[in-house]
């Protein structure tokens, strides 16, 4: 339920539920290296067969004074695992920030060095994802920023087809910037009808009647405060921030000439963190999302990146940073970011058509203190979710299984969960998470601790573990 006080303002729980810009203003008046103390760190000689619970921590790097986060890794076909994420001295207004990465070689007990996988000179590099496509090459997606600003972000992707054989980075043959194009064309101004701008219409009238039906206030006011709301995000659809001369047509074709809207704002901005789902064995959906209009959308290419399309965008109230994954049906559901008033929730959406639309965006029961999630479908068909199952801070990291694609979570453990003074207690965040082919489960997470005296704090660390660890009995 959103929690308003009689003015109509929010109230907050935890310094974790930020706004990002205006609609967030608007919208928020409505609406030691601590390791769970019962995990015993275990292995087997044959993890494939075994019942045996799983268990491993490994920093990947040694702690360092550095920023270090966002990390993404894949399971390369020889049984290697590479890892990436971004590094410098802050995220987007640190023009130092590069992509790293690091391979753990099959069988090793230690990653190797780390070395460079993507790095754009005097601009920061971030969020990077891995993942491997149908035609079996390797993609590294990321986004460079042009202008120290979140909406200046501009998205780009590598793919390698050698990328096994040598202990560095992979080698790239090819690298694009992943122009994003929502909406129909505008080359004389953004038209009345445009997809874009008539979906975003839509969503905010469905929206409006969710989140006013969750508030206490009068829907006078609601509606009042959700109208200030939508007027922003649709002022921003419809270019307004870019006015020029251009051409308006009627529906016989004429035109009259008439300062016009153009999609810039819609066009940057937008910013990756999941890794891609694979649908059909051929449509690769890479989830982007923009902090401007904070909402996500989904760039889709069904010819391995020839050519891309883009869904309608699931407009909601700060869900960002969705991950995908697919029913039995085929139904693909994104469990998204909260970053937007409370309750602090993770947000769902649902797609019958292989992501090209989206269902009303909504909370779902699970906890989130707006940050990154990650979900996955394992090889028996049961789901796996890693987040922060708390309300406020990245101080408690969960995996949870459920048997009924989502409908519950029977089964939880606490990967990491420092319930110290959370001024003090260690963040554990940004997990992403595969299933190896012999079934075991590989994840990665940023690690940071709070050093008083100023020394190393932060790492990405890797956890390899299974489903019997997760559903060990009274654990």
């Amino acid at each position: 339920m959103v929690i308003l006080n009689a003015h109509g303002s929010y109230y907050q729980k935890g310094a974790a539920m930020r706004s990002k810009g205006i609609v967030f203003l608007l919208l928020l008046c409505i609406v030691g290296s601590l390791i769970h103390p019962d995990v015993a760190l275990t292995e087997t000689d044959d993890p494939s067969k075994s019942a045996k619970p799983i268990c491993k921590a490994l920093e990947i790097i040694p702690l360092t004074k550095q920023h270090v986060h966002g990390s993404t890794l894949v399971e390369l076909p020889n049984g290697d695992l590479l890892a990436a994420w971004f590094q410098g001295s802050g995220e987007r207004w640190a023009d130092d920030v590069a992509i790293m990465g690091s391979r753990l070689k099959a069988g090793a007990k230690q990653w190797n060095e780390p070395f460079v996988m993507a790095d754009v000179p005097g601009f920061p590099d971030i969020n990077p994802i891995l993942f491997i496509d149908p035609q079996g090459r390797l993609w590294l997606v990321w986004y460079t920023v042009l202008a120290n600003q979140w909406e200046t972000s501009l998205p780009k992707y590598r793919i390698s087809e050698n990328y096994t054989t040598q202990e560095g980075p992979p080698e790239w043959s090819w690298q694009e910037v992943l122009h994003v194009k929502p909406g129909d064309p505008a080359e004389r101004g953004i038209q009345p009808g445009d997809r874009f701008v008539t979906s975003i219409e839509r969503q905010i009238k469905e929206y409006a009647e969710y989140v006013i039906k969750s508030t206490t206030v009068s829907e006078k006011v609601a509606r009042g405060i959700v109208d200030r709301w939508a007027e922003d995000l649709l002022s921003k659809a419809r270019g307004e921030n870019m006015m020029r001369g251009g051409q308006l047509y009627d529906a016989n074709g004429v035109a009259t000439s008439r300062k016009m809207g153009y999609p810039y704002f819609r066009r940057v901005g937008w910013q990756t963190r999941n890794k891609a789902t694979i649908v059909d064995n051929k449509r690769i959906i890479v989830p982007l999302y923009s902090d401007g209009f904070s909402f996500s959308l989904m760039a889709i290419t069904d010819d391995g990146g020839q050519t891309w399309q883009f869904s309608e965008p699931l407009v909601g109230a700060g869900n960002i940073q969705a991950s995908v994954v697919e029913k039995a049906d085929g139904t693909l559901i994104a469990y998204m970011r909260d970053n937007g008033p409370p309750p602090a929730r993770i947000q769902i959406s649902a797609s019958k058509d292989k992501g090209l639309t989206w269902s009303l965006v909504r909370d779902s029961d699970l906890l989130n203190p707006g940050s990154a999630v990650d979900v996955i479908r394992l090889q028996d068909g049961r789901w796996l979710l890693a987040c922060n199952d708390t309300e406020s801070g990245r101080h408690s990291l969960a995996v949870m299984v459920s048997t009924d694609e989502g409908e519950t979570w029977a089964h939880k453990r606490h990967v990491e969960r420092d319930m110290r003074d959370i001024a003090i207690a260690t963040t554990s965040a940004y997990p992403t998470v595969v299933q190896g082919r012999d079934g075991t489960l590989h994840m990665v997470y940023s690690y940071h601790h709070n050093d008083r005296k100023g020394g190393p704090n932060e790492t990405i660390k890797y956890f390899h573990f299974n489903k019997a660890w997760i559903m060990q009995k009274g654990k």
